[in-house]
């Protein structure tokens, strides 16, 4: 059930297309990096064979064989430790198809929210599932990536059903909260109310350093600033408020990973109004200081 239909691939250069914010499936022999990346998908990995470890949001977390992994990849993460033998399908999903998806607010909001993702045990389909997407993207016809990014789409809305964090048994829900109780309720956003909200994560991806006001960023999207808060809502499971939040922190994330700049230089550049207040916010979502942040990422 589990063979492997052809030889792993060699690396590619995949900076090409998630540049562009493209889909895209490969398969590859996974090398530990030299630094850490992020780009803007929901990326879902698995192992056909072996093991690797990601230093993620500036924890350690190890992968197994034949296990849906997901995260999203605008938190910086890398490979620290590889396995001889490991074997890799990545499959990167463009942020705004993960949006599209109809899964519960809680499962979105902690993948946003920087939690990494996957099932409490294998499931004996996937690692059929992974090689068929990685042997066809590439070269696939415009009908058949089309049913290919469907099947990705199902697969990540199941997931979104069983997910745990990793190390954790069945019973432990990824996501916290009134949903894990009871079946999710599963709404598919119309395509009008996520171009609106794209339109809006557009506005505030580019002032996040600034006063972002609530009334510039409806704007953006067309709409009146109530209803612009209840779209945002509903298509991604947080508020303006929350979105403006965690952009600034995934961005001054990546700028302690990727400069040379002094903490405040980045705390007052991604638009926090006080040192402290963001060392508050730091702390209470990466369990650390920015500067021992830092330096986990540059041992």
């Amino acid at each position: 059930m589990n063979e492997i239909l052809t030889a792993p691939a060699a690396a590619v250069d995949i900076d090409a297309y998630l540049d562009r914010g493209a889909f895209y499936a490969e398969r590859h022999v996974p090398e530990p990096m030299g630094q850490a990346h992020w780009h803007d998908h929901v990326e879902l990995n698995l192992l056909l064979a072996g093991g690797m470890t990601y230093l993620f949001n500036g924890t350690r977390i190890s992968i197994g064989e034949n296990r849906v992994h997901l995260f999203w990849a605008a938190v910086p993460h890398q490979v620290i430790a590889v396995e001889a033998t490991a074997d890799l399908i990545c499959v990167y999903l463009p942020f705004a198809d993960f949006l599209a998806l109809p899964v519960a607010d809680a499962f979105k909001s902690s993948v946003m929210d920087g939690r990494f993702a996957t099932v409490a045990a294998p499931d004996p389909i996937d690692p059929l599932l992974f090689q068929r997407w990685a042997a066809e993207w590439p070269d696939g016809s415009e009908l058949r990536q089309q049913i290919l990014r469907e099947e990705v789409g199902l697969r990540v809305k199941r997931l979104s059903l069983d997910a745990v964090a990793p190390g954790t048994s069945a019973g432990d829900a990824l996501a916290h909260g009134t949903e894990e109780l009871e079946e999710p309720r599963l709404r598919s956003a119309a395509p009008r109310a996520i171009a609106r909200v794209q339109a809006m994560t557009d506005h505030i991806n580019a002032h996040f350093g600034e006063a972002v006001a609530v009334e510039a960023v409806a704007a953006a999207g067309g709409l009146h600033p109530t209803n612009a808060m209840a779209v945002f809502k509903r298509v991604l499971g947080v508020t303006i408020a929350q979105y403006i939040r965690r952009q600034r922190l995934s961005r001054a994330m990546m700028m302690l990973v990727d400069t040379d700049q002094s903490i405040a230089e980045i705390a007052f550049g991604c638009g926090y109004g006080s040192l402290s207040q963001f060392y508050v916010e730091f702390q209470r979502h990466c369990h650390s200081t920015p500067r021992q942040y830092r330096l986990r990422f540059r041992r």
